[in-house]
């Protein structure tokens, strides 16, 4: 069921109790649990915390501590399965969930009391209503066994005549009525689970908890925007609905600014909404590489091809930047070409077919040389938590990024900065490498690239929003060079080793760029082609466009679901 008032039946219901946190291994979580560890100190509430990765990890967890505690609070894990089917609780055992993974699973809407829903129903999101899906058991299978019950009493003839007795007209009417009862759910369900996709980020919902509370403040604020920024640079979220977000988190900056006293500006954190450029990190790093391995300036301008780089250079000399300036990292550049660089790129971006490189965000500063875009923190993140030596475990990656919220500390910082860029040199090789090699194969309704085990810095592909963004900058890459006008048209399928141990690889769907709307389709065809082909699944994601299968079944599957989507 919906939580409607978070203040009293949430936040006010655990004061005094032991609770159980449960967070998703991603950046809103981390966000959101932030939030909410502010929150749950200034009521003394005591919690642990356990970090969940998959269904496996959601499963064990509870298992552990379902004794102990009575109270679980679950962020970005849970919402998408029956949460009482898989754990099997005891009855006295209370969940709050907030998760921005869509659909929800539709026996947590209408658990009475077990399942606490803590984010509000979205508008567009057309639940089926309770009678359309859930019904008791029908008064014709009563009367059924009622019958049954009676042979054993009567004599044999008259249950064999019993038994040959036609069905009445009134049984007909109710089988008939069934029937297409059960056509109408059906339809239902597959409407409202065709699509995965996500809505607002949890960390906002925290965020508006904290300001009902009266107890929020910038360092929240930073955190709800840190959130938001992820969904729209991995793309989980239309524009649309990032514009209106972000028109609401400017209004909070505005009147928590307001509130602060001359003191407090001077020495606290400083946020500021205004443009930024679809960069990577060119705050840290020098213009020249971030121009090059940005994935928006690569795609526009095909920067993997000499006719691209050429024109890189072009663009750099009609800037008046020299290439000494563009290849040192932008704080030692000279100072006037540091202020004319955001004003440079917006004179000439129509001109180098660079439109949308412009977009609105917010900038932290603290200090005198402490300044972040949001973006900037996003992919730091990002490289702690996904790209980490095998020898670091996810509660180190986990802890870590946590230290680098809402301040980053310096040296946490560039060390992820220094793995963040490595992962952008990477991914660019990969897709050049993909390119020139013509490794992006057209199968009739989709394309699809496969990573092999021991290609450049594979290992780091096997992680979910890594994995992500290299399809995202695979696709707009192939759309640039395709000559096919069918080329916007089509999803891309990316494949990567996961465990080579056990040799199964991760599959990741997304759907076309001539689609507005990121919601994915190709959780159900993955289900349909796994069940066509009897192949061993290992579904542990609460995504469901990601799958894992073994490695000597991926041709099968892909052939499965050219069958299906064509």
């Amino acid at each position: 069921m919906y939580v409607e008032d978070l203040k009293n039946e949430f936040y006010g219901f655990l004061a005094g109790k032991r609770i159980f946190l449960m967070v998703h291994y991603d950046i809103d979580s981390i966000c959101c649990c932030k939030i909410l560890q502010s929150l749950l100190s200034h009521n003394h509430i005591v919690y642990s915390l356990a970090i969940i990765r998959g269904i496996e990890d959601f499963k064990t967890a509870f298992r552990e501590n379902s004794e102990d505690v009575k109270y679980f609070v679950l962020i970005n894990c849970g919402g998408t399965i029956d949460i009482v089917e898989v754990l099997e609780p005891a009855e006295d055992i209370i969940f709050y969930v907030l998760d921005s993974h869509r659909p929800i699973d539709l026996c947590n809407i209408y658990s009475n009391d077990q399942i606490r829903i803590l984010s509000p129903p979205e508008e567009d999101a057309e639940v089926p209503k309770f009678d359309s899906v859930f019904r008791e058991e029908s008064d014709e299978e009563d009367e059924v066994e009622e019958s049954t019950s009676e042979v054993g009493s009567d004599d044999e003839e008259e249950g064999r005549a019993a038994k040959r007795r036609r069905l009445g007209e009134e049984e007909l009417t109710k089988r008939r009525e069934r029937r297409l009862w059960e056509e109408n759910r059906s339809k239902l369900l597959f409407e409202y689970s065709q699509f995965t996709y996500y809505a607002k980020a949890s960390a906002i919902h925290m965020f508006e908890l904290a300001w009902s509370l009266n107890k929020d403040d910038k360092e929240m604020l930073w955190l709800a925007i840190v959130a938001i920024t992820e969904q729209m640079l991995l793309g989980k979220l239309e524009d649309s609905k990032y514009n209106l977000e972000l028109g609401n988190l400017q209004a909070h900056c505005t009147r928590l600014h307001n509130r602060s006293n001359d003191l407090e500006v001077k020495t606290s954190l400083k946020i500021t909404f205004e443009k930024d450029l679809r960069l990577m990190l060119h705050r840290h790093w020098s213009v020249a590489n971030s121009l090059k391995f940005s994935m928006f300036t690569s795609c526009r301008l095909k920067l993997w091809s000499l006719k691209g780089d050429r024109k890189l250079q072009q663009l750099l000399a009609e800037m008046g930047l020299p290439l000494v300036q563009s290849r040192q990292t932008f704080q030692s550049m000279d100072l006037q070409l540091r202020k004319e660089f955001h004003g440079s790129m917006e004179k000439l971006c129509e001109k180098y077919n660079l439109d949308d490189i412009v977009y609105l965000s917010f900038i932290l500063q603290y200090g005198f040389r402490n300044i972040f875009s949001a973006a900037d923190i996003v992919y730091t993140l990002l490289a702690i938590l996904e790209t980490a030596p095998k020898s670091k475990d996810v509660e180190e990656c986990f802890n870590t990024a946590l230290e680098c919220l809402p301040r980053p500390k310096k040296d946490v910082f560039d060390t992820g900065l220094g793995r963040a860029k490595t992962l952008f040199k990477v991914m660019f090789k990969t897709v050049q490498g993909a390119l020139e090699m013509k490794q992006i194969i057209t199968a009739g309704p989709f394309i699809y690239y496969i990573i092999q085990e021991g290609s450049l810095d594979w290992y780091m592909f096997s992680n979910l929003h890594v994995l992500s963004l290299l399809a995202q900058f695979i696709l707009k890459a192939y759309v640039s060079m395709s000559r096919n006008r069918k080329a916007t048209q089509l999803p891309l399928i990316v494949s990567a080793p996961k465990n080579t141990e056990t040799g199964t690889c991760i599959v990741l769907g997304i759907p076309p760029l001539c689609e507005n709307s990121p919601k994915n389709f190709f959780g159900k065809a993955f289900e349909k082609a796994a069940e066509t082909i009897r192949c061993e699944t290992a579904c542990d994601y609460f995504d469901t466009s990601y799958f894992e299968i073994p490695v000597r079944d991926r041709v099968r599957f892909l052939d499965a679901l050219t069958a299906i989507l064509t």
